[in-house]
């Protein structure tokens, strides 16, 4: 699997940051979710650009989700921090990605494929929303 911190810590601050009406500063998320300051902080910008958060510059300034939990797929959230275009291993979406040219003779390519379709079903299905719904046991 190609989930890393970033995604995970990114759940986690979108979590955080569905509980508030108002924008959260950096610092205070930083504080409730024990994420490093300057980790979290890039990982804001990015949501921001990527358009799942608003920023609010000045004293009153922090972040805000701009988007309902129940409209933020998993998949969206894995794809924007993470970056690649494969769950599972590098070649497992596309043949051409085979970094030594052998998917034509490859004996994992089908398994990795497989695994590839079924893990990007679930997660298309699953929103922000659910993961806040597990969290507190619902």
């Amino acid at each position: 699997m190609l989930f890393t911190k970033s995604t995970a810590y990114t759940l986690q601050a979108l979590i955080e940051l569905s509980k508030f009406k108002k924008p959260v500063d950096v610092n205070t998320l930083s504080e409730l979710t024990d994420i490093p300051k300057p980790f979290l902080a890039k990982l804001l910008q990015n949501l921001s650009k990527e358009n799942f958060i608003k920023s609010f510059k000045g004293i009153y300034g922090g972040f805000m989700l701009i988007k309902k939990p129940e409209d933020i797929k998993i998949i969206d959230v894995f794809k924007a921090m993470e970056d690649k275009n494969s769950l599972i291993f590098y070649c497992s979406s596309d043949k051409a990605n085979c970094v030594r040219n052998r998917s034509s003779v490859c004996n994992t390519m089908p398994f990795f494929s497989m695994l590839e379709s079924e893990l990007l079903k679930i997660m298309q299905k699953y929103t922000l929303a659910d993961a806040i719904r597990m969290k507190s046991g619902k």
